[in-house]
Order: C-alpha cells, then structure tokens, then sequence
C-alpha cells in the first residue's frame, strides 16, 4: 500500500538531492520522495493533454519505447490524467524506470489525482520514485501544477 512506503526528506543541501534541479529558478527547498530517486540515468520529461487522443496516446507509448529500447532514460511525468499516465504506463511496460511529481501531498488523502495511487506504487516498486515539494496533508490547488512542472523540467535534460 502507498502510504507504508517510506517517505524520505530530501533539502537543498542534501547529497541525494537532484542536482539538475539546483539550477533552475526558485527550487525547492524540500522535497518528499518516495522510492529511488537518483539512478546516474539521464532523465528525460514526457508531459501533454490530460485529454488526449487515441493518437495522443498511441505516440507517447511509440517515444517511450523507442527511448527504452535506445537508452537507459528515466521518463519523468506529473502522473495526471492522460499523457502524464499513458508516459509512466509506457515506460513500465518497457523496462524504464519513471519518476512521478505530484502537484500535491503524498498521503492517501491528499493524492491527486486519486485513481493514480496505484500507478503510483507500481513506479515505486519497479525501481522509480514519486515525489512532491508538498507535505503531506496539502491538497492539489490549481497553483501547484505549473510549480510542479518547474520541477519536471528541472530534473530532465529535456521535455
């Protein structure tokens, strides 16, 4: 179950803390990260619609396999709706690891969105991470999502 895996703090001046992330504007000061977030492997961001196209979909499965299958790439996503989702199932589906940021707590209450928890422990366990610069306890507000994707981008070579 999601909320029994650890959650580890991890600040500005931590060791784990991504270093990618140091050079963009306004980082975070904390971030809470569950599963393993540093690997060595470039990280790539794969983000879109939350309301895609069957065409939408069916391309963001075909870029993540072709990364899985060239390179050892980390795809990076929001684990929201749609593209977001279809990025992390894809990169599962074929053996890259995926970390998911969330624009909102960690914890079982605060999740969001909610139908995603499970792929949320399915990242986790296959090797990913799912973090968030929010404790948990904060609910997603629309605010969040464009502080979240500051922090995708951040620690990715490229979106």
């Amino acid at each position: 179950m999601f909320q029994n895996i650890p959650t580890k703090t991890m600040r500005r001046n931590n060791a784990e803390y991504p270093k990618l992330l140091n050079e963009i504007h306004n980082p975070p000061e904390v971030l809470y990260v569950k599963g393993e977030l540093e690997h060595g492997s470039p990280r790539l961001a794969v983000v879109g619609s939350r309301k895609p196209t069957r065409y939408g979909i069916d391309m963001t499965e075909e870029l993540v396999r072709g990364l899985a299958a060239e390179s050892n790439v980390v795809i990076v996503s929001g684990l929201a709706s749609g593209i977001d989702t279809a990025a992390h199932k894809a990169a599962l589906k074929y053996g890259s690891r995926t970390i998911g940021v969330l624009g909102s707590g960690m914890d079982e209450k605060s999740f969001f969105p909610q139908e995603n928890i499970h792929l949320a422990e399915k990242i986790i366990e296959a090797g990913g991470a799912v973090a968030s610069e929010y404790a948990d306890g904060t609910p997603a507000m629309p605010h969040h999502f464009p502080e979240r994707n500051r922090i995708i981008a951040g620690m990715s070579l490229g979106v």
